[in-house]
């Protein structure tokens, strides 16, 4: 077969070659060890260039997974290509933005695969109004795609200028989760149609029957079943193994090899892979500009109207679910001695500026992930200059690299499926499983509905979106309408007695944890009185796990008690982990300033391990999966070492609480 025109393979073979005899040779120079040779040859700057280009491989990797699901339609596959550098210039514009605007060290942006089911479900209505004009059908949907990313923008930099951020606490948490479960599911079918072609969301809403093939036709089960095993196999590997930055893709380079072995002891040649759908045909081959061209001449401009309730959505879950809820948390999980200082409105006003710089570029949205910053900073990457690598290899990949003319043809289609697989995989855990543990029974529901209602209207994200925000509101009400009796404190001497109302929820929780915590920074004693209390939803709970769980306590926090606890309520706090799961029988003294380093842990693949302090290594904190990133507190998932004590009744905790005082000096 005809090597590809300007393939990058011999290049990158000799300059591979090259590195592996310089460190061949100094390993002879140097029998202290290879870290002392890297150590002697300035580690640092070698450390952070090489978390810079392992994030472009992270990146490309991604972004070819993505350009395949959205040019897997008949007609469409010849421009792959221009999606990919749709989807990349987006990345790279935006990441520079963010480098130029923001005040942290290594704020890292990866593409938004969260909106790839609603730009996708865009392309499908654009193919509608022009079945037969392909190019006029990927202009198109550039252009709405960067019109979600543009409005996104605004969205991020109004609410930063407006120091709304607060507001947040407004959206009932039963929509983040029912977000996570509906793009889980559309991803889901997303990721089998790009390894075996068939539409099997499209087919459960018309055609049920149909979806009998995938099981009874053996070539077609032979062409998902190996992505969705290997998305469950690294799933689990990194929830149960090691969780490591290189999984992904020592994955990638090891399914190529090993699929490439097979083919060759087969004696399979290329075209008939590409003829059993084990490979993509080769493409075309489109410059940058071809993308701007495109855009100029062909566009059905009536697209942008009928696709305006997605462009919306794709809009919210960028700028809220996506980037707010990620900057709620940057300060706990990678505190200013780490990233640098600054804040949630000014770090909402820099996202916004680089997705509307993003936008007017027809780039694909790229949002900011502490994650994927936490990936990044495990590898090595402390500095700009990690950063700056990134970007310069990334622009060399998207302007010098035609990447789905030299590489696609050679990716088995499981590979790509195997990657939005994954990325499916996260989003249902944390919106089914860990929603069932934590969310209450009504909460859980609205989950549950908004998700079949997205089943069956085909995937459509925005039916399920309208049902479950409409469920949880009012929900919210009902709740609102139980919560009418006030919260009430009461002090004597340094012992301060707080009676909790008979709800909570999300929109008055905050306000009463709060405070506790000045009552907590003005008493040597706090009593939570919980007799009156009958339900509180799942975010009331999430604050007082933050409450319970949080690192950097003043010196005079006093002593936390938990009193007159119905069994239902110490169930749901139980599960959040503020409380164990068998009550102590001697309970222990918590002083909140003597809480230790804790950690948080996670179910999402894509979380790392990470070393926080840039010059020595502290505890690694980890997010509990999707969900944690997806909201404004940090939950831990395993108990934490320390929690408040607890007691019967309100008499009982009054008398323990008197006998810990000291007692004031005899003349």
């Amino acid at each position: 077969m005809e090597q590809p025109r300007g393939s990058p393979w011999p290049v990158l073979g000799m300059l591979g070659s090259m590195l592996l005899a310089w460190l061949l040779l100094e390993r002879r120079r140097a029998p202290e060890g290879l870290g002392d040779l890297v150590e002697r040859h300035g580690s640092k700057w070698l450390l952070e260039v090489m978390a810079g280009c392992m994030d472009t491989v992270t990146v490309i990797m991604r972004a070819v997974g993505m350009a395949v699901v959205l040019c897997a339609e008949d007609g469409m596959h010849d421009y792959t290509g221009l999606a990919l550098k749709h989807i990349t210039t987006g990345h790279l514009v935006a990441q520079i933005a963010t480098l130029a605007f923001s005040n942290y060290e290594t704020p890292l942006c990866t593409p938004s695969i969260e909106v790839l089911p609603l730009v996708k479900a865009m392309q499908e209505r654009i193919s509608l109004m022009a079945p037969t004009d392909f190019e006029a059908v990927l202009a198109s949907t550039v252009l709405c795609s960067s019109c979600a990313t543009m409005l996104s923008g605004f969205a991020m930099y109004a609410i930063g200028l407006s120091q709304v951020g607060t507001a947040l606490r407004f959206i009932p948490y039963s929509v983040e989760v029912s977000v996570q479960a509906m793009l889980g599911l559309v991803l889901f079918g997303l990721g089998i149609e790009a390894s075996c072609g068939v539409d099997i969301l499209t087919d459960f809403a018309t055609e049920p029957e149909a979806l009998g093939s995938l099981v009874i036709d053996p070539s077609i089960l032979m062409l998902w079943t190996p992505s969705m095993l290997s998305a469950l196999a690294i799933y689990f590997f990194t929830k149960y193994v090691k969780d490591s930055p290189f999984t992904i893709a020592v994955y990638t380079f090891s399914a190529i090899a090993l699929f490439h072995g097979l083919r060759l002891c087969l004696g399979t040649s290329l075209q008939a892979a590409q003829d059993s759908q084990w490979l993509y045909p080769q493409t075309e081959y489109f410059p940058l500009s071809k993308l701007y061209e495109l855009a100029g001449k062909d566009i059905v401009w009536s697209s942008v109207f009928s696709n305006m309730a997605r462009i919306l959505l794709s809009a919210f879950i960028i700028s809220i679910v996506n980037i707010a809820c990620q900057l709620a948390v940057t300060a706990s999980l990678l505190p200013p001695k780490v990233m640098g200082a600054s804040t949630f409105d000014y770090e909402m006003i820099a996202q916004g500026r680089s997705h509307i710089i993003g936008g007017l570029a027809l780039g694909f949205a790229s949002d900011f992930g502490n994650d994927d910053t936490l990936v990044h900073r495990m590898v090595g990457g402390r500095f700009r200059l990690s950063m700056w690598a990134h970007v310069v290899t990334t622009a060399l990949c998207v302007l010098c690299v035609d990447i789905p003319k030299n590489s696609l043809p050679y990716v088995p289609r499981f590979v790509n499926g195997t990657i939005v697989l994954l990325a499916s995989a996260e989003l249902l855990v944390a919106g089914f499983v860990q929603g069932y543990a934590l969310l209450t029974r009504t909460e859980f529901a609205v989950v549950c509905i908004a998700s079949l209602v997205t089943l069956v209207c085909g995937g459509q994200v925005q039916a399920g979106l309208f049902a479950g925000m409409f469920l949880a509101f009012a929900d919210a009400i009902r709740n609102f309408t139980r919560a009418l009796e006030q919260l009430s404190t009461k002090t004597e001497g340094d012992v301060t007695v707080v009676e909790l109302p008979n709800y909570m929820f999300f929109a008055t929780a905050p306000g009463i944890v709060a405070t506790i915590r000045r009552a907590l920074s003005e008493s040597s004693e706090v009593i939570l009185d919980w007799e009156k209390v009958r339900g509180l939803d799942t975010k009331a709970t999430l604050e007082f796990a933050q409450l319970c769980a949080e690192e950097q306590a003043e010196e005079s926090r006093g002593i936390l008690t938990f009193t007159a606890l119905e069994p239902s309520i110490r169930a749901q706090l139980v599960a959040a982990h503020v409380l164990p799961a068998v009550p102590e029988a001697s309970s222990r003294n918590v002083e909140m300033t003597e809480l230790p380093a804790r950690r948080s842990t996670a179910l999402s693949g894509s979380l790392r391990r990470q070393s926080l302090a840039p010059t020595e290594h502290t505890d690694a904190r980890r997010l509990s999966g999707v969900t944690a990133l997806r909201r404004s507190i940090v939950l831990p998932t395993v108990p934490t070492g320390s929690c408040p004590r607890e007691a019967r009744s309100l008499a009982e905790a009054l008398a323990e609480a008197k006998q810990r005082l000291p007692r004031p000096a005899s003349k």
